[in-house]
């Protein structure tokens, strides 16, 4: 048995350790691995060496000390054999690849505080941050503006019971992208006796998030009826999401 907390470098797969020459195989959690961490090894090969060496090169650039360089080069020693043996066909075993499982987990341990403290220190240019592979943190998040544009709707079919309808962006042509931050369309409709509501007597139908669409229209065959859609954002300012403007109405007849 294992005690302590087991660190493993990919969610929910099984890892690897050698013990004594043999293969024995692990299964733990980790947190969430920051995305400028690449997920494949190659990738993880090139963003570590690319680390390593501006690190080494000059670690006060990145508010950090010779001794801290160090440490993450003495990772890459470990790191960078490993991962050679074990895509290497002459020398790939279970056993190298188990061992560059572990060096992999190792390293990353060693590296994610460092690479967090540079991406959160604001005394680090944006430049330098990307130059060695961190993402800059900004300290104010920019809130999602409400949409300018607003949908197209299109009426496609009415049958019994149901009414077919398809959306577009009024600035975006036939594709069937939201524009920017928004999440999905709210649907209004007011259905009346013989012409069509306006928009101040219509009714919150659904959040579409997908074209085309379906609305049921149950127990309102032959009445008139009239859309009206707007974009819808996650969140906006405050945390309050934001709506964009009305469409133009689509009228029709409920079958």
């Amino acid at each position: 048995m294992c005690s302590g907390t087991v660190w493993i470098v990919e969610r929910a797969k099984a890892k690897c350790r050698v013990d004594s020459g043999k293969v024995r195989r692990i299964v733990a959690l980790m947190p969430a691995t920051p995305s400028y961490i690449p997920a494949k090894d190659a990738d993880f090969n090139a963003w570590f060496d690319n680390f390593n060496t501006l690190l080494t090169a000059n670690p006060t650039n990145y508010g950090l000390v010779a001794g801290d360089a160090t440490a993450v080069d003495a990772q890459w020693d470990i790191w960078d054999p490993a991962y050679q043996a074990a895509i290497t066909p002459t020398t790939r075993t279970p056993v190298t690849v188990a061992a560059k499982d572990v060096a992999r987990v190792n390293a990353t341990l060693v590296l994610r505080p460092y690479a967090q403290r540079i991406a959160v220190n604001p005394a680090i240019s944006n430049a330098l941050k990307v130059g060695i592979g961190v993402n800059p943190r900004g300290t104010v998040p920019t809130p999602i503006p409400a949409p300018l544009t607003f949908p197209v709707l299109i009426w496609i079919a009415a049958t019994p019971g149901v009414i077919q309808l398809a959306y577009k962006d009024s600035s975006l042509g036939a594709t069937k992208k939201k524009p920017f931050g928004s999440i999905g369309m709210e649907l209004w409709a007011g259905y009346g006796a013989t012409s069509p509501p306006p928009l101040a007597e219509a009714n919150f139908i659904a959040s579409i998030t997908k074209s085309p669409l379906v609305v049921d229209t149950t127990g309102n065959a032959g009445k008139a009826v009239q859309f009206f859609a707007r974009w819808v954002t996650r969140s906006g300012p405050g945390g309050v999401a934001q709506v964009g403007p009305w469409s133009a109405g689509l009228a029709g007849t409920a079958v």
